[in-house]
């Protein structure tokens, strides 16, 4: 497997190359692979679908790039390619416990779970030290049960707080990057008095790839677990629409934001909230958190001020659970308008 990883690599850095020096097309790319293969072993020890998916994921870069949504593809360089994919079940088996792979053979899988359906797809990641087989399967569609009918939330997304709810309900911030922080920074200085090419320093290399896997897998949990909450108990959550990108210049709040994962909290909500017949809305985050959720005057106040006070109304709430209800009601009006039908 680690021979297909760095020989789809190598063959990606490659068709970049030649797309950029002649302006090859997809399909040109694709079609000159048979002559590649005739005259490389290297190409000949992969079944000729993963290499065609090669050139796939290259052609797709490029469509992101030319839609503005990434930059320029950049050429791979070794230990940055770390999956390759089977897109027909004929490159791919299941027999028991083993996941047959065309031109690798057999390899022994933990199925945390039974693979119900016909396979279609199959891509092997790889993941530091673990690899990972991510299994498509198609399915007959199932008549969705009715659904119980459920509330609609507005969520406040913060620091202080991961998530705060317009009904009150808080999720605090677990802090998971500060938490490991001294631990990866101490991997850090024993990889920089490390001589370079040495066998100690590969070792190092991998103990602080696994730190900061630790880190990821940890918000990814936190992620799931709320969004999981959100979708089960509310039929529409509403979130604040915020560019994470350019909020994440401000290089004194930059950290902290990158380890709350918002977007991949919105995204998972979405996706759960979609299955449950539910919905996701997003709203303009303008003013959210300085308007008065009870009487809508504008109070002003900086981030250190935890406390919304109301001179109007004397409404005295935390300050998330008064943004929490701007963005309810911004979601609610949102929606009423959409339902209306068109003039």
């Amino acid at each position: 497997m680690k021979e297909t990883l760095e020989t789809c690599r190598r063959l990606y850095n490659s068709l970049l190359a030649d797309r950029a020096k002649s302006g090859a097309s997809f399909y040109e790319q694709k079609r000159s692979l048979v002559t590649l293969k005739s005259s490389n072993k290297f190409l000949k020890a992969v079944h000729s679908q993963v290499l065609q998916d090669v050139a796939l994921r290259l052609d797709k870069s490029f469509e992101a790039f030319f839609a503005g949504l990434a930059k320029y593809p950049k050429f791979k360089r070794r230990g940055r390619y770390n999956s390759f994919t089977y897109p027909q079940w004929r490159g791919f088996k299941i027999i028991g416990n083993r996941l047959k792979l065309s031109k690798i053979g057999p390899v022994r899988v933990k199925l945390h779970r039974e693979v119900m359906g016909n396979p279609k797809r199959c891509t092997i990641i790889r993941d530091v030290d673990q690899w990972f087989a991510c299994i498509m399967v198609e399915q007959e569609q199932t008549k969705r049960q009715p659904t119980v009918e459920r509330p609609v939330v507005g969520v406040d997304l913060g620091i202080t707080n991961l998530a705060t709810l317009s009904d009150r309900t808080v999720f605090p911030n677990p802090w998971h990057l500060p938490r490991s922080i001294q631990r990866i920074r101490a991997v850090q200085r024993s990889l920089s008095r490390k001589q370079k090419g040495s066998r100690n320093r590969e070792k190092t290399k991998v103990l602080l790839a696994k730190s900061w896997r630790r880190v990821r897998r940890q918000r990814d949990d936190t992620a799931h677990k709320v969004s999981r909450f959100l979708a089960d108990s509310y039929s529409t959550i509403i979130f604040e629409d915020l560019k994470i990108p350019s909020m994440v210049k401000n290089h004194h709040l930059a950290s902290a934001i990158m380890d709350s994962a918002w977007g991949k909290l919105r995204r998972l909500t979405a996706c759960k909230a979609e299955r449950r017949g539910g919905r996701v809305i997003l709203v303009n985050p303008s003013g959210t958190s300085q308007k008065c959720s009870g009487c809508g005057e504008v109070v002003p106040k900086d981030l250190s001020t935890r406390t919304h006070r109301c001179p109007s109304c004397r409404l005295v709430i935390d300050r998330d659970v008064n943004a929490a209800r701007n963005i309810l009601k911004a979601g609610l009006e949102q929606a009423r308008v959409e339902a209306e039908p068109l003039l």
